[in-house]
Formats: structure tokens, C-alpha cells, sequence
């Protein structure tokens, strides 16, 4: 193990400061990636760093967030089994491991969260005739500890957003957003649209085909919308069960309904897939403009979900507006 002098030791803990500032302030999961995997490769001296986050819906997979490799920076979210494989071990294990491998060090950073709980794991690969001081070593602990924290600090975060089936806003913050818009025509004018869908016959659907294909039904129709509308525009939420709600910032009654029976075509044609075999899958619709200044979201919702409530006793499969 070689040692640091005290000046290359002043310069470690001014970097190491200056790292930890970063990675403890960020929010953003993409950046955080990016600014981990950064980091790591400086103060591990590696040329390749690996960021696998477990899946929250699969354990038994990990996602890789990031990778940097010869000096790239990308982030290919590919899901990794991890059945009998050194990640797995690893995690298990809880702790920071090298193990030698084809003339590389390869260093295993678990990702602890609360209740001592792995949550992913950093892998850096090292040339084998680098060796690590003691301080140099406690620097990538610490980076991990503070990578591990953030991280959970946004999947909770997002977890008071966003809904953890579809990844749409749950309906706390479609609320929020509805308030916003109401406060942006009372002091700007203007207009904004809602539509509300409802899945038809959705009850049908759980019971003959079970309740997984019904969230697969709910995940797909959550794409598709997500596909049709303006990004970053409109706003797509589960408003709850099989409906949703999308706001149309400055969109009038007519363009809320072309963008929203767009998308009821697009479900009807698309395939959604049951043992092979495709599952024909529709929505009814409401939609209405909002430009008065005496409303709040649960009047906007409550006249909506009557023009919704139309659609579906008039055949379904059917978008309404109020003309």
C-alpha cells in the first residue's frame, strides 16, 4: 500500500468535499448517475464504472443506471440478472470487496440503504498495479455512503410524485398542478383542458385474464399516453384504479379532444399481449376546457368525470366534450 504525502492528502479531502457537496444536493436520479460515476472513476482511478440500481419490481434483477468507459458517460438502464453471480454475493456480503480479475482489480461498492438494506452496487475496474492508500480507500466509502443516501432520498421522493405502477403523478400532485394551472388563467387569462379515461370493462379484464395482465393493461395504456401527448406540456396522472387524467396546459376543448381520441384510437388498435395471444383493450373519455376563474380541482374533476360518466353509457370507446 503506498502513502500519501500531506499535501496530496489536503488535496483529496478539498476534492472529497467538494464531492460530497455535489452528490448529497442532487435530486435528479440521472444526474446523480452521471455525477457518481464520475466521481468514482477519478477517485478510484478506474477507467470503468459500473451503477446498478436493484429493480424495484423484480429484485431478482439489478438495472444498470450508468457506465462510464473510456471516458464516456452513458446510461443504458438494461436490466441485469442477478442469480448466482459476484453481484449477487456481493450484495449479500454488505461490505466494500476487491477482487483480482484478467490483470484488473475489480472493486464492488454495495449500496446500503435504510434498515441495512442493499439497494444497488458501484463496480469499478482498476488496473492491477494501482494500489490504494488507507485514505484513498475511506474517500470511496464515503462516496458510496452519500450515493447510497441520495439515492433513496429520490426514489422516495419520486415515490410522493409518482405513481410506482404506471410512473405517472399520482393524484396528489395532479391536484397540484390543477391549482397551478388555475392560477395561471387568473392572472394571465387564457384557458387550459382536461381529459379524464376510464378503462372499459376493466373488471372483465382482471377477472378472466388475473390481476398481473390487468397491470400490464394499466402500464401500456400509461406509455401510450405518455407517447401521444407534448412532452414536458401535458401532464399525464393516475387519477385512480383504471382511470387517468391528463391536463392540456393552454390547450382549448378542440385540440384536448383530437390529442384524446388520437390516443383512444391508438389503444384500440394496439396489441396488448395475454399467453400469445392479443387482448383488444379500450377507454371512454370526458374532456373540458377550464377558463373561469371561480373553480378549484375538485370542480374541475367532478365536471369532467360527468362528461366521462356520458361516454360510457353511450357505448363506450367514445370520447366526450362539453360543446
Amino acid at each position: 500500500m503506498q502513502k500519501t504525502s500531506i499535501n496530496d492528502t489536503d488535496i483529496i479531502f478539498q476534492t472529497l468535499s467538494y464531492a460530497t457537496r455535489l452528490l448529497a444536493s442532487e435530486k435528479d436520479l440521472d444526474q446523480l448517475v452521471e455525477n457518481a460515476v464520475d466521481i468514482l472513476s477519478d477517485f478510484g482511478h478506474s477507467d470503468k464504472v459500473e451503477f446498478f440500481k436493484l429493480d424495484d419490481e423484480n429484485p431478482s434483477n439489478l438495472i444498470k443506471l450508468g457506465l462510464l468507459e473510456n471516458g464516456f458517460i452513458s446510461q443504458p438502464r438494461i436490466h441485469v440478472p442477478l442469480k448466482e453471480t459476484n453481484l449477487e454475493e456481493m450484495l449479500r456480503l454488505r461490505r466494500p470487496e476487491m477482487i483480482k480479475k484478467e490483470g484488473h482489480n475489480i472493486i464492488y461498492l454495495p449500496l446500503i440503504g435504510s434498515g441495512n438494506n442493499p439497494i444497488g452496487i458501484l463496480v469499478l475496474h482498476v488496473k492491477s498495479h494501482k494500489s490504494f492508500d488507507d485514505i484513498e480507500l475511506r474517500s470511496l466509502v464515503i462516496l458510496t455512503t452519500l450515493i447510497a443516501v441520495s439515492l433513496e432520498y429520490i426514489q422516495s421522493s419520486r415515490l410522493a410524485m409518482f405513481d410506482s405502477l404506471t410512473g405517472l403523478f399520482i393524484r396528489r400532485q395532479m391536484n397540484l398542478h390543477i391549482e397551478h394551472e388555475i392560477g395561471r388563467i387568473k392572472r394571465y387569462g387564457g384557458r387550459f383542458a382536461v381529459a379524464m379515461l376510464d378503462i372499459d370493462h376493466f373488471k372483465r379484464v382482471n377477472d378472466t385474464y388475473g390481476h398481473l395482465f390487468g397491470d400490464q393493461v394499466l402500464q401500456e395504456l400509461a406509455q401510450l399516453i405518455r407517447n401521444t401527448i407534448r412532452q414536458n406540456v401535458d401532464i399525464p396522472c393516475r387519477y385512480g384504479g383504471e382511470e387517468f387524467i391528463i391536463i392540456l396546459p393552454q390547450s382549448n376543448i378542440d385540440k384536448a379532444f383530437a390529442v384524446t381520441d388520437r390516443l383512444r384510437e391508438i389503444c384500440e388498435q394496439h396489441e396488448f399481449m395475454y399467453k400469445g395471444k392479443a387482448i383488444q383493450v379500450t377507454f371512454s373519455a370526458g374532456v373540458i376546457e377550464v377558463d373561469t376563474y371561480e373553480t378549484n380541482p375538485k370542480e374541475v374533476v367532478s365536471r369532467v368525470d360527468k362528461l366521462l360518466y356520458y361516454a360510457k353509457e353511450n357505448g363506450r370507446n367514445f370520447v366526450h366534450k362539453l360543446e
